[in-house]
């Protein structure tokens, strides 16, 4: 679609003045009410002289502004209630402010008047400013910035726009929970309800399709032939570029969702792992996903546990065991054993007085064997166990079946056969288990998946795509 070039007027343009021109006549009328004021009383009655002078100056620049205000008017895009109203409360001020003016030239005849109609002239100001602002920046935008203690104190409440409701970046609704915000940031100002800029309104997926006065803006498919994302292209000095120049650019993480998602169809209700995705698109991805709270890493438990005893802690750090809090606050611990390669069987029952506290417990790399299984199921509260790369067959597993709060189970790097798998059935919570390199079947791996359905077992073999750039062709040259 060929964008539409405007060749102006000369009403066009004093019509676009208006926001800039406004303001003189606000000005003038809040000066004029300030000297209305502090001339009735008798060591300022000198500043009467100077009324004349800047209420005319207010009535005429106040009429002027509904002239230019009308001219701007006729290029559209705007909520028609709030403009009608914004366009009379503008005529009520001039209308006033000439009120004023005459009503000082007679003011020996309408002493009592003055005051009262320069009270009413601001209040009128006030209410077409207010509604104004709202055309221009959408009735939200101050209380968007209020704090939160302000807002409650008068009664606003802040839209819940498209809250995230997904802690997996795979989870996440495309277009509901990733390209909504982004269109709400960076392009709600100029394309909402009430200020429908080019006639178009972006508030939903029907009113995108629907499009503005010139036509659709979204082809599915052809992201490079759609205006809703050619426009975020052009160079900031272009009047189509949008946004326009002055407000925050869209980023070129927001560049690659919008083109990905127009490219998919522009689908609804369709989450990010049920869509083709490509590289670029998988980088933009990852740095999405969603951080952790501290207190909500790596399954917490919420049950209240006593603090752990400081000589049980100083007994497996003699050990090389790195014992730390999972967070401030909080009496459960993890257990590192990065340093520890010497931890070995004897040293297991170093771990049992601390049964309670121990959440997250890492003996990766240690010398310990399949002994660490019957100790281990003795840690109720237990959570992570990460064995990678430790010397195991997998006798004793079941004993896992008594950490009824398990998730997550890395067996990477170890001896594992596929007897080891069954039993972890039982552990109904157990929501990832690392396999690879490891002795495990498919077979073994497909039946503890039709047991724990929601279970996510990894076996590595990653295989990346191929792309043209990973070829290098080599041609012959004739001599």
């Amino acid at each position: 679609m060929k964008l539409l070039m405007n060749n102006g007027s000369w009403g066009m343009l004093l019509g676009r003045s208006h926001p800039l021109l406004v303001h003189l006549p606000i000005g003038i009328l809040l000066i004029a009410f300030i000297l209305i004021l502090l001339s009735r009383r008798e060591k300022w009655r000198h500043l009467q002289g100077a009324l004349p002078v800047v209420l005319l100056a207010a009535a005429l620049s106040a009429i002027f502004s509904c002239i230019t205000g009308y001219l701007l008017s006729l290029d559209g895009g705007y909520e028609e209630g709030m403009l009608q109203t914004h366009k009379y409360l503008g005529i009520s001020v001039a209308v006033v402010s000439t009120l004023l003016y005459l009503l000082h030239r007679y003011r020996e005849r309408f002493p009592r008047l003055q005051l009262a109609t320069a009270a009413v002239m601001v209040l009128l100001l006030s209410a077409a400013g207010h509604y104004g602002g709202s055309l221009t920046h959408g009735d939200d935008y101050l209380s968007q910035a209020m704090p939160a203690g302000l807002q409650q104190l008068v009664g606003v409440h802040q839209k819940a726009v498209n809250v995230a409701a997904y802690t997996n970046i795979g989870d996440a609704r495309l277009y509901e929970d990733l390209v909504q915000p982004v269109l709400a940031n960076r392009c709600y100002g100029c394309h909402n309800e009430q200020k429908l800029k080019g006639g178009l309104q972006l508030e939903s997926l029907a009113l995108i399709r629907k499009g503005g006065e010139h036509g659709p803006v979204l082809k599915d498919s052809m992201p490079e032939e759609s205006e809703l994302f050619k426009r975020l292209l052009l160079p900031e000095t272009d009047e189509h570029r949008m946004p326009p120049k002055g407000k925050p650019p869209v980023t070129p993480q927001e560049l690659e969702l919008l083109h990905w998602w127009i490219a998919q169809g522009a689908p609804i209700k369709k989450t990010v792992k049920e869509l083709t995705k490509t590289p670029r698109i998988l980088a933009v991805l990852d740095g999405m996903q969603p951080a952790t709270p501290l207190d909500k890493q790596e399954f917490i438990p919420e049950e209240k546990v006593a603090a752990a005893s400081a000589q049980h802690i100083q007994a497996l750090e003699a050990k090389g065991l790195k014992v730390l809090p999972v967070g401030s606050g909080s009496n459960y611990i993890t257990i590192d054993g990065v340093n520890a390669i010497g931890f070995s069987d004897a040293d297991l029952q170093l771990l049992l007085p601390l049964k309670s506290q121990i959440v997250w417990l890492n003996l990766a790399g240690t010398a310990v064997t399949d002994q660490v299984f019957a100790v281990s199921g003795q840690l109720r509260h237990l959570t992570r166990l990460d064995l990678r790369n430790v010397a195991l067959k997998g006798k004793g597993i079941a004993a896992l079946n008594g950490c009824k709060e398990l998730r997550y189970l890395n067996l990477a790097g170890t001896t594992v056969g596929s007897d080891a798998l069954a039993p972890l059935k039982d552990n109904k919570k157990l929501e990832q288990v690392f396999l690879y390199q490891t002795g495990v079947a498919a077979a073994s791996v497909q039946q503890l998946q039709r047991s724990l359905p929601k279970l996510k077992i990894d076996t590595g073999g990653y295989r990346l795509p191929q792309l043209a750039s990973d070829t290098t062709v080599y041609h012959k040259v004739s001599s």
